[in-house]
This record gives structure tokens, C-alpha cells and sequence, in this order.
């Protein structure tokens, strides 16, 4: 058979070639991007395809007169399943590349070569037509047709799925889909021309050029582009391993989407809240249901549920589509710990680590808060210092834990003592301080006098022995609306000052005597 075209053939066997050495180099330069594997097994496959159909072309001696003809069969058969298995790995749906599909998928090629080179013995693949598929096989009995069919829907089904992973990507990851999209559509174009009976080249199949240039496009894209270096992060990866709960609403504020953070955090079911009103999934947070039900945008902290509450940072997001309001995407990002955090670095920051009462710094600021709301509205206010007698001789006697506990007994005394609004506070070393808001000099007097007695009345327990101890008082409140927290403290310490001359443990109410005595 003299060949129907030299130039075809010699251009084919070049192709044929390019597609060899393209692969290798694939194979050197980026065997480990995913997808890359299948896309060398595509490119042998046509690169078997093209030198073995130039050969044919060429009129090459063979074994038999249709060898280099069926030869160029096995690419046929593998070509649809290599394009598969690529468009597959290509819009990460790789998970079904697994051994028992691949099996599967190897069936049907397999089984159409053995009937190919075995047809004289059955004639189910050329049905008694070889003669006329010498130059190229178009023709033949129902194996030939069923590959063919097979062939096409593995072609359908990977179309379509390029197709619907261009239209969920966007950005880079849409480029990229378009790149490969156009280059799948370069068979069906040949497959239409060569139908149309359009074939530039008369009895010359021109399919294994097509299947050449699209994989030849796709290592372009590839080796140029980096096509499969980067790749879109799968919804089942970025939503599903958030640690921040995540629930879609549809414009009728049902669930259409939800992830494992947010049912752990629900305790519902994965099955249960896909299409249910949100107010039914969120039912144990009637408060977040009634105040964001009708909400399209917020961004906000929020507590949730009962003591202890769950502390959100929630964010609600409109969503839209083509303009039109669809939905809402409601995200939170548990803080609850954050929160505690906070809450114990502002009890460090006012609190006396030993006795657990305020510290001097914030019961100053607390005291001229109040003292400045006491002058405003005209409203009674009294201070009172106190002080442990003696405290010196406990530590010396008993040591400094034993001091320690001391200070700590009498702190929960006094706190049991006094009110809820009145602020206790370590002042320094044994010294500690009462603001008495609402209160003149007899309410603080009586107030006092009662803690001086249970002080006295609560020895403390330690080693094995009771350590008994007194206190003194010296109490003062605002005279005059010219009278600051300064003034207001050293009046305290001057009566403070008068009860420890006096004999200690006792309560000295200040008084303007005081002031002339110790100047």
C-alpha cells in the first residue's frame, strides 16, 4: 500500500514523537503535581497512537497486512480512559481513581482488543468488513460500535465535568479550567469535521492529531503556566475541617449547608438540619434566633445559652446572585476562651492575688468614680481604713505564711460584713480600706464597729495554733463639695492614726480636732 500522504505521515510521526518527549519531560519536571501521572499515560497512549498510524502510513511492512493498523488500536481504546482519569484528577474528584474503578475502567479496552485480534474466529468486531477499513477502521460489527459509544461517553462525561468545574471556580482556578476546557473541545471539533465529511485530507484519520494537540496543550499550560501546581481548595476541605461553626440560609432562613463545627457545637445530627428553619436547629439559642432572625449584615460578640455562657464572635454575611438577595452565610468563631482569658486578666489586674479583695490601684480609680458621683448628686459618702494590730509580732512569732493566712481570714471577714456595693481593698501590707457609698459618719461608725467585733471573734487556724488578733479604725466621709479623694483618705488616716494612739482595736471616726492634734 503506497502511502496516502508522505507529509501526513511524516508530520504525524513527529507529533508522535513531540508528545514522547513531552511526557518525559513532564515526568522529570513535575511528576508530583497532581494529575501530571494520568497526563503521562495520555500522552504515551497518543504517542503509541501517532508513530504507530505514521507507520501505517508509511507503508511499513508488518507481520500481517493490517498489523500497524490494529497496533494504532490499543491507543484508541486508551485514549478516552487516560483523558478520564486526567479530568478526574484535574477537578479533584481523584478519590474515584481508586484500584477497583481503575479495574473497572480497564474492562472494556482490554476486552475490545482481544475481540479486535481475534475477529476472524467470531467476526464480532468487523462483522465481516475488514476489507473495507483498510486505510482506516470507520466501520464494523457490534464490539466496533460499542467502543465507540463507550468511547464518546467517557469523552461526554469528562466535557461535562470541565464544564461544571468551570463554573464553580473563578479567578486563576477558572483560567485555568478554561485552558483545559478549550483544549478537551479539540477532538469533538475533529469529530464534527470528520462527520461532516469537512476533512481537509481525504481518507485520513485526523483523530489522533486532535487527541495530540489538546494533550500537548495541556503540558503547555502545564510546564508554561503551572496548570496543576496550584490547585482550588475543595469545599469538603476548606468547610468541612473548619474549626469555626458555618450554616448557610436560604432567603426563607431554612439550612441548605452546615459543618461538623457548627452541629458539634448544636449537638443535632449531620442528617437533621439540612432544610429545617434555622429556629428549630437553633432552639437551644432562642436570644440569637429573636435577635438576628430578620438580620442580613452584622458583626458582633454575643453570649449564648446558660451560665456559663458560650461566647461567640459571630458574623452574618448576605449572599447574592446575580444581584439577587438568596441567602445568608452565618459564621462564628467560638471565643468562650478568649473571653475567660480577658475575664481573669482584669481580675488579676484589680484583684489582691493573696486576699482575693481589690488592689490599691483599682480601688482608687473605683473611690474618685465615687466620690465624684457622691458630690454631684449631693449623696452621703464614708471611707474607712483599717489595719491589723500587732501584725508585725505575728509574722515574727509565727512566720509569714502564718501572716499570709492572717491577712486572708481577715479579708473574708470584713467581706462577709459588709454590703455588696460598699468596695473592700487591700491598701498595703496589713492596711485595708472600705468605701461606703450612700453612707455618713454614724452608718460607717455602726458598719466598722461591727467588723472590728468579728475580727476579734475569728481567730485563724494554723500549725495547730489559734492566732487571735484585733484591728483599729479610722473612718471619714465627704464635709464639703470641695473635698477630694485625697482629702477624703488623709482624714481617714489621721483617725486611723488616733485609734493606735489610743490603744488600738477600736474605731475612730475622723473629726476636724484630729487634724489640728497630728499637725
Amino acid at each position: 500500500m503506497s502511502p496516502p500522504n508522505t507529509y501526513y505521515s511524516a508530520f504525524l510521526f513527529l507529533t508522535g514523537i513531540a508528545c514522547l518527549v513531552v511526557a518525559a519531560i513532564v515526568w522529570q519536571q513535575r511528576r508530583a503535581a497532581a494529575g501530571a501521572g494520568a497526563l503521562i499515560v495520555f500522552m504515551l497512549t497518543l504517542s503509541w497512537w501517532d508513530i504507530s498510524y505514521a507507520i501505517f502510513g508509511a507503508d511499513a511492512p508488518g507481520p500481517t497486512p493490517f498489523f500497524w493498523l490494529d497496533i494504532t488500536y490499543v491507543s484508541v481504546v486508551l485514549a478516552p480512559t487516560a483523558f478520564l482519569a486526567f479530568t478526574l484528577q484535574f477537578v479533584q474528584r481523584e478519590h474515584w481513581l481508586k484500584p477497583p474503578f481503575i479495574f473497572v475502567l480497564a474492562i472494556e479496552p482490554m476486552t475490545v482488543l482481544a475481540l479486535l485480534w481475534t475477529d476472524p474466529w467470531h467476526n464480532l468486531f468487523f462483522a465481516g468488513k475488514r476489507d473495507s477499513n483498510t486505510q482506516m477502521i470507520l466501520d464494523g460489527g457490534p464490539v466496533f460500535w460499542a467502543n465507540v459509544i463507550y468511547s464518546y461517553t467517557l469523552l461526554l462525561i469528562s466535557s461535562i465535568l470541565l464544564v461544571q468545574f468551570f463554573r464553580r471556580s473563578s479567578g486563576l482556578f477558572r483560567r485555568q479550567a478554561a485552558t483545559v476546557l478549550g483544549a478537551a473541545a479539540i477532538p469533538w471539533l475533529n469529530s464534527i469535521i470528520f462527520v461532516s465529511r469537512l476533512n481537509p485530507l481525504p481518507d485520513v484519520d485526523n483523530t489522533p492529531f486532535a487527541f495530540s494537540f489538546a494533550a500537548l496543550a495541556f503540558a503547555y499550560a502545564l510546564l508554561r503556566y503551572r496548570l496543576l501546581d496550584v490547585k482550588p481548595i475543595a469545599r469538603h476541605v476548606l468547610v468541612e475541617n473548619m474549626s469555626d461553626g458555618v450554616i448557610v440560609l436560604d432567603a426563607q432562613n431554612r439550612i441548605v449547608d452546615i459543618n461538623p463545627a457548627a452541629l458539634s457545637v448544636l449537638g443535632v445530627s449531620a442528617a437533621l438540619p439540612i432544610g429545617q428553619p434555622v429556629e428549630k436547629v437553633l432552639s437551644a439559642w432562642p436570644d440569637l434566633v429573636t435577635t438576628f432572625y430578620e438580620v442580613q449584615q452584622v458583626y458582633t460578640e454575643i453570649a449564648v445559652g446558660h451560665e456559663p455562657y458560650h461566647y461567640l464572635d459571630l458574623r452574618i454575611s448576605p449572599l447574592f446572585d446575580r444581584g439577587q438577595f438568596v441567602g445568608r452565610l452565618i459564621v462564628w468563631r467560638d471565643i468562650t476562651g478568649l473571653k475567660r482569658a480577658q475575664a481573669e486578666l482584669q481580675r488579676l489586674a484589680t484583684t489582691d492575688v493573696l486576699t482575693q479583695v481589690f488592689n490599691r490601684r483599682y480601688f482608687l480609680e473605683m473611690a474618685d468614680r465615687e466620690l465624684k458621683r457622691a458630690l454631684r448628686l449631693k449623696h452621703p459618702l464614708a471611707l474607712v481604713l483599717m489595719d491589723i494590730d500587732r501584725f508585725k509580732d505575728i509574722n515574727d512569732t509565727f512566720g509569714h505564711a502564718a501572716g499570709d493566712q492572717v491577712l486572708i481570714t481577715f479579708a473574708k471577714v470584713c467581706q462577709a460584713n459588709i454590703r455588696e456595693i460598699d468596695l473592700l481593698a487591700r491598701f498595703g501590707g496589713e492596711e485595708f480600706a472600705a468605701l461606703m457609698p450612700e453612707s455618713g459618719h454614724e452608718q460607717a461608725y455602726l458598719v466598722a464597729e461591727r467588723l472590728r467585733l468579728a475580727v476579734a471573734q475569728a481567730p485563724t487556724d494554723f500549725d495547730g495554733h489559734q492566732i487571735s488578733i484585733t484591728s483599729s479604725f479610722g473612718i471619714a466621709t465627704v464635709e464639703s463639695d470641695r473635698d477630694t479623694l485625697e482629702v477624703v483618705l488623709r482624714r481617714a488616716d489621721q483617725a486611723l492614726y488616733a485609734a493606735k494612739q489610743a490603744g488600738r482595736n477600736r474605731v475612730v471616726a475622723w473629726q476636724q480636732s484630729l487634724s489640728t492634734t497630728q499637725s
